[in-house]
């Protein structure tokens, strides 16, 4: 799985004013599995408490989860299973990664949030690779 770390201009709507810069996560090659961890990775992205907790309970050895507003997700033994919280057994809105490569993927997420956008933020991206 790959996934793009990068900003963009937003345009005037609810949740950015017009011109904001954004920092985002996306998928490289736009799978369905990718896209929906994108969307966990984005919705409890909105808390940064969600985010401290998160390298947490994925460090530790024992069964555990971490449930943003509209996703969800167990952290089983060695994998994470992302779910859609309104309908937890609609197949089209799961998603699995290694436990592993979801922390790599949130760690780097987080030190990407912390850095300072660079003045050539248009042509900044970061690559992740994960199992």
């Amino acid at each position: 799985m790959k996934f793009k770390l990068w900003y963009y201009k937003s345009i005037d709507n609810k949740f950015y004013k017009e011109n904001e810069i954004v920092r985002a996560c996306s998928s490289i090659n736009n799978t369905n599995n990718e896209g929906l961890i994108v969307c966990y990775i984005s919705d409890i992205s909105n808390f940064e408490s969600n985010l401290n907790e998160i390298c947490k309970e994925l460090e530790k050895t024992e069964d555990s989860g971490l449930d943003g507003q509209v996703w969800g997700a167990d952290f089983i033994k060695d994998k994470v299973h992302i779910y859609w919280l309104f309908d937890p057994d609609n197949e089209e809105g799961k998603a699995e990664i290694s436990r592993k490569g979801m922390l790599k993927l949130m760690k780097r997420w987080i030190e990407f949030r912390k850095k300072k956008i660079p003045e050539n933020y248009e042509e900044y991206e970061e690559i992740i690779e994960v199992d």
